[in-house]
């Protein structure tokens, strides 16, 4: 291949997919490998950041194969967020990553969010949502408590993403939008929230504008010498690729949650909505849930039928019969409800839904 190539890279929920586009926008060649999410118990999900680091540099590897030095112009890497890696000095991982599904700091996050006003977080967020289980505080307050030794070794906590930049590049760094909920309007940290939990602030990654560079990929890794992109979550990333930049656009993202949004410089404060500061001139509103494609890949689990399989019992279904209904609370709620402790459930069933109703019922839900 000839010309200027670009490489993004998404650190999902579920596993990294990433893809290499001439200047054009078509792509290349693409990559996608899935890793594990542990559960050992109620309200726990970790991964393993090292897992992450395998599948990047194999992308970074496979999707500069083949081209010329510095062929690949730039390359932009986006994450999950609400997920936390606490990291020693050296980048050493000092635990298991904290995914933005666990509710384990549900009552810490209580007693903090306790100490905050609703007029403070109108102030700060635009809405009053709540400080809540995957709140950064709440995990840094729940280590501290919990893991002394873990915190004290402790010099950054980090998205999924800047973890991997700093892996990458060495340059510690963070971005407004990742850092929503402990940065203010002006996209500054608050001071006077990051204090509540003693040490947090000097462990909080100093914050660069999305768009510029964090730094240049180290010597001895794939597609090393090329400059790597701060850039932003998954959500953020995935309302540029709907194309949804310009006032009034609405977007629908589906993967593990659901995502819906919309650009509106009116504010309405409601406490199931994030509304986010204006960042690149876009203000946006946004409504994440908790379990999306996550309730898919429980019940193919369940069930012991592959999505594939699920999606054609579904579609054998006839729609005007009565399916169960489904609330698909697996492990709490986001928005609209911000409920860490939600439960799901059926209800409405009769001895003639089998799987192909409950898959119907699953994906309304």
């Amino acid at each position: 291949m000839s010309g200027p190539m670009l490489i993004g890279i998404d650190v999902g929920t579920t596993a990294v997919k990433a893809a290499r586009f001439d200047m054009h926008g078509n792509v290349e060649r693409s990559y996608a490998r899935h890793y594990p999410t542990r559960r050992e118990a109620p309200s726990i999900v970790e991964q393993d950041p090292g897992d992450w680091m395998v599948h990047v540099q194999a992308a970074l590897r496979e999707l500069s194969d083949g081209l010329t030095p510095g062929q690949v112009q730039a390359v932009g890497l986006c994450s999950h967020v609400n997920s936390h890696v606490f990291v020693a000095a050296d980048g050493e991982v000092l635990m298991p990553a904290i995914i933005w599904q666990d509710g384990r700091c549900a009552e810490v996050a209580a007693e903090l969010d306790a100490q905050v006003t609703e007029q403070d977080k109108i102030r700060w967020w635009g809405a009053p949502l709540p400080v809540d289980a995957s709140h950064v505080l709440s995990r840094m307050e729940w280590v501290k408590r919990h893991r002394p030794d873990v915190w004290q070794k402790t010099r950054w906590v980090m998205s999924p993403k800047d973890y991997c930049i700093l892996q990458l590049t060495g340059e510690a760094v963070a971005d407004p939008m990742t850092s929503f909920g402990v940065v203010d309007q002006d996209l500054r940290y608050i001071d006077s929230l990051i204090s509540l939990v003693d040490g947090a602030a000097e462990r909080l990654a100093p914050i660069h504008p999305f768009t510029s560079v964090a730094g240049r990929i180290k010597p001895g890794m794939p597609a090393s010498g090329t400059p790597l992109a701060v850039a932003t979550m998954d959500a953020w990333s995935g309302l540029f690729g709907c194309g949804a930049i310009r006032e009034g656009d609405g977007f629908y993202l589906s993967g593990t949650s659901e995502v819906l949004g919309i650009i509106s410089e009116e504010r309405n404060p409601e406490p199931g909505v994030i509304a986010f500061p204006p960042c690149e001139a876009i203000t946006l509103h946004a409504a994440p849930t908790q379990a999306g494609g996550a309730s898919m890949a429980w019940l193919s689990t369940l069930l012991g039928r592959s999505p594939t399989e699920l999606s054609a019992l579904a579609a054998q279904v006839n729609r005007q019969q009565l399916t169960p209904v489904f609330l698909p609370h697996l492990q709490g709620e986001r928005a609209p409800v911000w409920n860490i402790h939600a439960r799901a459930s059926f209800s409405g069933i009769d001895a003639a839904m089998g799987p192909a109703e409950f898959t119907v019922s699953m994906m309304e839900g």
